[in-house]
């Protein structure tokens, strides 16, 4: 019964795009606008500072992912950074015999079924929470290697931008365990969403077609909340 609810949930994005809006709050402020698109092979996130937030410090920064349709794992990913003067790009795909192959860096042996940050999330959104629930992944992260999972803490109703919606709530851990071939770059969110300290929750809706409602990272004091503003099929 379980392979035939993740079967039928993989049919159903196989058909669409779907695109999300989020806005991003730091201490009640809005910060910043993300949009996601995303199909049954790739997802693709766009950031942008607004208010005070863009004007002391412009950004405006791009994700883009391709993984495995069948566990998610990642296959190519690249960036486009642009923080106040700095502009920087930054690509990595996964050869056939199993590294992460990065521009002008040597290759970097990964593990079969190798997650990323947006990986995982995709994983939330499309595999079933008993699958997932405290299950470790190998991990990449910019030539940093490690592990993460997802852990499931509880089900609460969400605002969803026209509704309140059950969500599953999840805490999302990550440990990196070897940092030797990392590629450094002035990239805030990549560089901090990895930090021993930072806590990381997702809300994703039980309603198919699923989607991520509302996550938060903490980073010490500072609480950084993002919230789904539309949710349209396109």
């Amino acid at each position: 019964m379980e392979i035939m609810k993740i079967i039928l949930i993989k049919s159903v994005f196989c058909i669409a795009i779907f695109a999300q809006e989020y806005s991003i709050s730091i201490f009640g402020f809005h910060a910043a606008d993300v949009s996601l698109n995303r199909d049954s092979t790739s997802s693709e996130y766009q950031t942008n500072n607004r208010g005070v937030f863009d004007l002391i410090w412009p950004t405006s920064n791009s994700y883009k992912t391709v993984f495995d349709k069948d566990n998610y794992s990642i296959k190519v990913w690249d960036k486009t950074i642009k923080q106040g003067s700095k502009k920087v790009k930054v690509s990595g795909s996964v050869t056939s015999d199993g590294y992460m192959k990065y521009k002008d860096k040597g290759g970097i042996k990964i593990d079969n079924e190798t997650q990323t940050v947006f990986t995982i999330l995709e994983m939330a959104i499309m595999m079933d929470r008993k699958y997932l629930d405290t299950k470790w992944f190998p991990y990449e992260h910019e030539g940093r290697l490690g592990r993460a999972r997802l852990i499931w803490a509880d089900s609460l109703n969400q605002w969803s931008g026209k509704d309140s919606i059950l969500c599953d709530h999840y805490r999302f851990d990550i440990e990196i365990t070897d940092s030797t071939k990392q590629v450094k770059t002035s990239d805030y969110f990549m560089n901090n969403i990895i930090r021993s300290d930072c806590v990381r929750e997702i809300w994703v809706s039980r309603e198919i077609p699923k989607s991520i409602i509302a996550a938060k990272v903490s980073l010490g004091p500072i609480p950084i909340i993002a919230r789904i503003q539309i949710d349209k099929e396109t």
